[in-house]
């Protein structure tokens, strides 16, 4: 049950771009937003870096969904992991590398360089944060400081997105729910509908 009621679409004609931005892309409108419509300042600014962080081509889409899916599972948030899971192969994902994020510092799956990402994301998602300058360098060295920069964003955009749906208890949409039910519960994915 979710803490924060989502409105009803149909009563916020004024998003409707960016809504119709996320139905292009994933296939339905995130509860998460449909909740954020409350307070409009607040969904104006979350849809803005949306913007940001979906659609440039900074990094490819199989590495933006191992970084968001990553983090997000690191950190406990099933919600986020599914999202950012479900669809993930569909855009070039492999789903080895979704089932062996918990072994990527050996998995024969990842390079060295998404080895740096995951590495990253892991010690982000951690509280206190355990990131350190020798995590942000190798980042650097595989993808450059703008990429860096991009990747940094993304994990931050995720762990506003991660505590947005801890607190206001979004139900977790039918499409990623069925997906992580069916393909995630090996990495301890859990959640109630």
């Amino acid at each position: 049950m979710p803490r924060i009621d989502p409105l009803p679409r149909q009563d916020l004609a004024e998003y409707e771009p960016i809504f119709q931005g996320m139905v292009n892309s994933i296939g339905y409108v995130p509860n998460s937003f449909l909740t954020m419509a409350r307070d409009p300042g607040l969904l104006n600014a979350v849809g803005a870096m949306s913007d940001a962080i979906w659609y440039p081509d900074t990094v490819d889409e199989p590495l933006r969904r191992l970084v968001t899916f990553a983090y997000s599972h690191y950190a406990g948030s099933y919600y986020s992991s599914a999202h950012c899971a479900c669809g993930a192969e569909e855009l070039g994902l492999a789903r080895e590398k979704i089932m062996a994020i918990f072994e990527y510092e050996t998995a024969p799956v990842y390079t060295e360089a998404e080895r740096a990402v995951l590495r990253l994301c892991r010690h982000a998602a951690r509280i206190p944060g355990e990131v350190t300058d020798a995590d942000v360098e190798a980042v650097k060295a595989h993808y450059g400081v703008q990429v860096a920069t991009f990747i940094a964003g993304m994990i931050c955009y995720m762990a506003f997105l991660n505590k947005w749906n801890e607190i206001a208890g979004t139900r977790l949409e039918d499409v990623p729910y069925e997906w992580a039910s069916a393909n995630l519960r090996g990495l301890g994915w859990t959640l109630t509908q």
